[in-house]
């Protein structure tokens, strides 16, 4: 019982926590994001959703490109100044 329960308690504290960051996209664009260790998350137009924490790149179903980052527990937006999608925090 004892040797179940110390694998138990070993393999939980080996596995990673995951890193999310709240996204809002506020353009009329859909992106498809890659973040983290993770690609294809979709966010789209007008919609907020989590994504994984770490270097940020999008590319919008237009062509538009966007890049940043975002820590765990962050909440960032998608924006629009100059006719480009611009990353800022909230």
């Amino acid at each position: 019982m004892r040797f179940f329960l110390l694998l138990t308690v070993s393999a939980l504290a080996a596995s990673p926590a995951l890193a999310r960051c709240n996204i809002h996209n506020d353009t009329g664009d859909s992106f498809t994001v890659e973040s983290g260790n993770v690609s294809n998350q979709r966010i789209g137009a007008h919609t907020t959703t989590t994504i994984n924490a770490g270097s940020i790149k999008a590319k919008s179903d237009t062509g538009l490109l966007l890049t940043g980052t975002c820590t765990d527990g962050q909440s960032v937006e998608i924006k629009t100044q100059g006719g480009a999608p611009v990353l800022t925090v909230k």
